[in-house]
């Protein structure tokens, strides 16, 4: 059997958590976000953004004083089909976020000609 090599450079951590996505075209939004690393994050979406679309997530883990901000860029679109433990066809779909850089002040507004 062959096994496929890891291509990620970093350790993705699989949790579930919400976050709070700001860009132009959706204002504020919250969705659900899965399986992060320090490189970016899997989002839930049904409408996926356009790809390299710029946003700003914000997010805090359960249980965690610590909020976090950060730019990132739309990179990869997915849809997911798998069995439920009932066997029922389920599906998932959403968006591949890269981080750019993290911004020091949870939650602040960044200027315009950061954003583009």
């Amino acid at each position: 059997m062959d096994v496929t090599p890891e291509r990620r450079s970093s350790q993705r951590i699989d949790k579930v958590f919400r976050v709070l996505l700001s860009c132009d075209e959706l204002g504020d939004r919250w969705y659900i976000a899965r399986n992060i690393s320090e490189g970016g994050m899997f989002v839930e979406m049904h409408e996926p953004l356009p790809l390299n679309t710029k946003i700003i997530v914000r997010f805090q883990f359960p249980g965690d004083d610590a909020a976090m901000c950060a730019m990132a860029r739309v990179r990869n679109h997915y849809y997911f089909q798998f069995s439920d433990d009932a066997g029922e066809l389920q599906s998932l779909c959403g968006v591949g976020l890269r981080f750019l850089r993290f911004i020091p002040e949870a939650g602040a507004t960044l200027p315009a000609e950061r954003l583009h």
